[in-house]
């Protein structure tokens, strides 16, 4: 099955981005025919359209609405990764620093969700606490270490690290912010396997939506996606984790937070969206999507005249994957059993079973 696939909002590595602070990926299995029907009210004289070139125009404003209200436009042909990028970059942080500092002392992470809970505590640091300015700050500086992974970058995150330690009154927050400060001691090794899309959101998003796929059709799907730079640089780690990570097909993770390994796609491609109407349409509901969602949701402007249009449209109440804060997280009780695979313990190992083509397959 070919799914077509389109981002919107990408900053790359700059998951602070205050004019895109949100991050789509739109996946969608229409044919020809379905999406020259579905783009009929859309008449434009050029070749190609982009949703962030016409949406100024009021003349367009009907057409999309009647596009995003289409019958079509539902959550059994569209599937879409939704992220609030601030979040995602505290998530990266507990991933990269928090979890290696428990793991070198034999603590349960994944297992009870306490990656999970750790990253809405950090978010919510940043967002209502007396210390928010501060640990804004410390994003931007794990940014910074992430891609630069020099001295001067490193210390000055630590710096900081220590400088929150020592503001914190309450016992149980300096024990909560204590695993990063102590992933100091080993921050050479965490960079070290850190390359320069290692925090950017493009691989996580195609893992997550060929397995959605996968597991609702029973196929193994071709991905057609918009030209993207993060996407060649992952293509040839895809294909290993398609091919090469294991040949018994088994499920990854713990209670629902499961992933089916190998992953279940059969090709990868980039191509010019100029030459392809279905990406096209995938451009045109993911960026409606962010959109709508910076201005509506996020409450940039609450009065932009076509966020408020697509608010009312099926695509704004459709099903969509999120990664963004959610306080209810906060109060659920995560089990794991003893059938859950581990997924970093299957990561390495499979990784170790077939290093060579480990090797040449991940990106340094």
């Amino acid at each position: 099955m070919n799914i077509y696939f389109d981002e919107a909002g990408n900053s790359g590595q700059n998951l602070l981005d205050r004019e895109q602070p949100i991050y789509i990926v739109v996946s969608h299995n229409f044919t020809i025919e379905e999406t020259e029907k579905l783009l009929a009210p859309l008449k434009t004289v050029s070749e190609e359209f982009h949703f962030n070139k016409i949406k100024k125009y009021p003349k367009y404003q009907k057409p999309i609405e009647n596009i995003l209200n289409n019958p079509l436009i539902n959550y059994d042909r569209i599937k879409i990764a939704y992220y609030n990028k601030k979040f995602a970059l505290c998530a990266h942080l507990v991933d990269q620093l928090v979890e290696t500092s428990l793991y070198h002392s034999n603590l349960p992470y994944y297992e009870n969700g306490l990656n999970i809970m750790f990253a809405q505590s950090l978010y919510l640091q940043t967002e209502f606490f007396d210390l928010k300015s501060k640990y804004l700050e410390l994003l931007e500086l794990f940014q910074k270490m992430i891609r630069t992974k020099d001295t001067n970058s490193i210390d000055n995150f630590y710096l900081k690290a220590e400088e929150i330690f020592g503001a914190i009154v309450e016992d149980g927050e300096k024990n909560f912010f204590f695993p990063i400060l102590k992933s100091k001691d080993y921050i050479e090794e965490i960079l070290k396997s850190i390359n320069k899309f290692s925090i950017d959101l493009a691989l996580p998003s195609i893992i997550l939506l060929s397995d959605i796929w996968h597991k609702k059709e029973n196929v193994v799907i071709n991905i057609i996606h918009d030209e993207s730079k993060q996407v060649e640089f992952w293509k040839k780690f895809i294909s290993f984790l398609s091919n090469d990570i294991t040949q018994e097909k088994i499920d990854v993770g713990f209670d629902n937070r499961k992933i089916i390994y190998p992953l279940q796609i059969n090709t990868i491609e980039t191509v010019d969206s100029k030459n392809n109407i279905q990406i096209q349409l995938a451009d045109l509901i993911g960026s409606s999507f962010a959109y709508y969602a910076k201005n509506i949701l996020l409450k940039y402007n609450e009065n932009d005249t076509m966020a408020n249009i697509i608010a009312n449209t099926k695509l704004a109440i459709m099903n969509v994957h999120p990664l963004q804060p959610d306080l209810s997280s906060v109060y659920k009780e995560y089990k794991s059993n003893k059938d859950d695979v581990n997924p970093l313990d299957f990561l390495s190992s499979k990784t170790l079973d077939n290093e060579e083509k480990f090797n040449e397959s991940y990106p340094k």
